[in-house]
């Protein structure tokens, strides 16, 4: 492939809804997995368990199949290379993935203190949308 120009980021108000989405898989996965063992102290970590290898499999696998997580398939998302607007590699990915911890658990500062971050492009990878792609890669 020759070298293209990388599309722009999508925009905030086309990336606020497949977090949701995201999430709310991962917890219903969690509540799922964990209902039978409601009344043991196997719940809690049962819940935990389900919701994180949901989470991964959404945001790694899932990504690296098809280029972006179900929330941001529904919104006509991709997550792209920046090199050169492939799908992710495992590798990158999973740097993403666990970033976005990281980045959950920034979010109460970033609120305290009025500032934001930019981890758009964190790994390598972009969130752009999919017609953006098509265009790009002709």
């Amino acid at each position: 492939m020759t070298s293209t120009e990388v599309p722009p980021r999508a925009s905030s108000n086309r990336r606020i809804i497949p977090p949701s989405v995201d999430g709310l898989l991962a917890l219903l996965a969690g509540i799922i997995a964990s209902d039978p063992l409601i009344e043991t102290i196997y719940y809690w970590p049962t819940f935990v368990g389900a919701l994180l290898v949901m989470s991964f499999c959404n945001h790694v696998l899932v990504t690296i199949a098809t280029g972006g997580s179900v929330g941001k398939l529904l919104t006509g998302l991709r997550t792209v290379r920046t090199s050169d607007l492939e799908k992710p590699a495992i590798g990158q990915a999973t740097h993403r993935w666990l970033w976005g911890f990281l980045y959950i658990a920034y979010i109460p500062i970033m609120v305290l203190t009025g500032t934001d971050m930019d981890h758009l492009d964190i790994a390598g990878l972009r969130i752009v949308r999919r017609v953006d792609v098509r265009r790009a890669k002709g």
